[in-house]
C-alpha cells in the first residue's frame, strides 16, 4: 500500500547530477560525473545542515537529468524548475542554491 509521508515539504529541492559514462565501453556521449561526483554532493548537504536548511532545502543526487555536455555538471532546482550547468564546483553549485533561495525563502 501506498502512503504519503507526512511532513516531508521543503520549500526548495535541488538534484545534482552524478552520472558517469566513462567508463561504459563504447561511449561517445558527455556525462556529468568526472566533474561533479557524490562527494561533491554530500559537501554540498552538509553545507545546507550548516546553514540551517537542512529541512527546508533538499538535496538529491541523480544519475541523469538529461542535458549532458562536456563542459561541467547539470543541476535543477524545484520548484521553479531552472536547470543550470556547466558547474565544476562545490562553490558553484552553492552559489547557485543561494541565489534561487531569495525567490523561494
Amino acid at each position: 500500500m501506498v502512503e504519503e509521508i507526512i511532513g516531508a515539504t521543503p520549500r526548495m529541492h535541488v538534484f545534482i547530477c552524478v552520472n558517469d559514462r566513462c567508463s561504459v565501453p563504447g561511449n561517445a556521449k558527455s556525462s556529468c560525473g568526472p566533474t561533479i561526483t557524490p562527494e561533491m554532493v554530500k559537501e554540498v548537504k552538509l553545507w545546507l545542515r550548516m546553514k540551517g536548511f537542512g529541512g527546508v532545502v533538499y538535496c538529491t543526487q541523480v544519475k541523469c537529468l538529461g542535458f549532458c555536455n562536456p563542459d561541467g555538471g547539470v543541476m535543477c532546482v524545484y520548484p521553479a524548475g531552472k536547470f543550470f550547468k556547466m558547474l565544476r564546483t562545490v562553490l558553484e553549485i552553492q552559489k547557485v542554491i543561494e541565489g534561487e533561495m531569495k525567490g523561494v525563502l
